[in-house]
């Protein structure tokens, strides 16, 4: 079975700060424990006879310490199309050794920046496209927006 892929929460918290307010159908929520601990989880919808169902989240129906989850992929497009980066994951085919998997180029749509993600940080492949893509979504984040 194939299931979407979300942000992690350290990703949400940023995506928040910068002002991403799509609705989403998953949120982290925090759990708190007896030993005063604090621990964010996310709300993977409720089962009902063989179907998952869902609810719809933005920030106005939320609390404030909730954080929106989206899929990588709402998140992607909406750096794209709101924010003008586009991520572009790519499979490293001809790679030899130690470097085989994914990397990534990050482009200003509005512009002619283009830079690739391994310019600005030491790893350079990633394992999953998925990975990738988390990797491109909270780099844009923390050092592009």
């Amino acid at each position: 079975m194939i299931t979407e892929d979300y942000v992690s929460f350290e990703t949400a918290k940023l995506l928040k700060e910068k002002g991403f307010n799509a609705e989403c159908h998953s949120h982290y929520y925090p759990c708190h424990y007896p030993d005063g601990s604090i621990k964010y989880e996310k709300d993977e919808g409720a089962q009902k006879g063989d179907k998952t169902w869902y609810n719809v989240y933005s920030l106005k129906n939320l609390p404030k310490d909730h954080y929106l989850a989206p899929t990588l992929q709402m998140a992607m497009k909406w750096l794209r199309e709101e924010k003008h980066y586009y991520i572009q994951v790519m499979l490293d085919g001809w790679a030899c050794g130690d470097h085989s998997g994914y990397y990534v180029v990050i482009q200003k749509t509005d512009s002619d920046f283009e830079m690739m993600l391994s310019d600005a940080v030491d790893e350079v492949f990633y394992q999953t496209y998925e990975e990738a893509c988390e990797a491109a979504i909270k780099y844009c984040l923390e050092n592009l927006i």
